[in-house]
């Protein structure tokens, strides 16, 4: 269900960011591989983001300059919130003598493993999230597994017979069946994952993730033509 089968290991300390959510979330994970400060804000990126960071900073008695490595969420969640953590970590890397490695996570990846965590045996489920219209992000369980993440339509989601699990995103283009158990994204339980093989991978810069790529239809300016 992950881009790589190698376990990460982050230099550490690490700033975690996490803007794909209804919350935006930063802390600091320290040399103990436990939380050094870890802060959550309800409300936008825009407005937040860099005021959650610099609570975690401060809790953590951490600068900039100290930290070793940078770990954030790829997606799927808030587009605007994703760019702005992807911004933020550009520029501070580039005020480090060396740039710092990049790590990522997949936010419904994660939440996949949390469930597992709750039901190690459960098969035949569904954990899904909104993509937009008719489209969903999903991950299907199978003998106390996950499988991939992929996009599956309404009808697909509709039909299913077993369990279905649901991500709320920030903004959404529709709402699940009734029947589906929400279930909240929590970053702060990364670190109760950092050993699951392939949650964690290093990137070269920031890379969101991405159902499918954008196509865009070139325009060729050409002169009226009268009948």
């Amino acid at each position: 269900m992950s881009k790589h089968g190698d376990r990460a290991r982050p230099p550490l300390p690490a700033l975690v960011i996490d803007a794909s959510s209804p919350c935006v979330a930063a802390g600091v994970l320290g040399a103990d591989r436990t939380w050094q400060a870890y802060t959550e804000y309800a409300g936008g990126a825009l407005e937040s983001l860099f005021s959650c960071v610099e609570q975690a900073l401060q809790a953590a008695q951490t600068e900039l300059s100290e930290l070793r490595s940078f770990i954030y969420c790829e997606g799927p969640g808030s587009v605007l919130g994703l760019r702005l953590a992807a911004m933020a970590i550009q520029t501070w890397s580039r005020l480090q003598p060396e740039p710092l490695p990049r790590y990522a996570y997949n936010s419904l990846c994660l939440t996949a493993e949390l469930i597992l965590r709750d039901q190690p045996q459960l098969s035949n489920g569904l954990l899904v999230s909104d993509w937009k219209k008719d489209a969903w992000h999903a991950i299907q369980f199978a003998d106390g597994k996950a499988g991939p993440l992929k996009v599956i339509d309404t009808a697909t989601l509709n039909a299913w017979s077993g369990p279905r699990f649901h991500l709320p995103q920030r903004k959404g283009w529709q709402t699940p069946p009734e029947n589906c158990t929400t279930v909240a994204h929590q970053p702060k339980c990364l670190i109760d994952c950092l050993d699951e093989t392939g949650l964690l991978w290093q990137t070269e810069g920031i890379q969101l993730y991405s159902a499918s790529s954008s196509r865009f239809q070139k325009w060729v300016p050409q002169r009226h033509r009268g009948p």
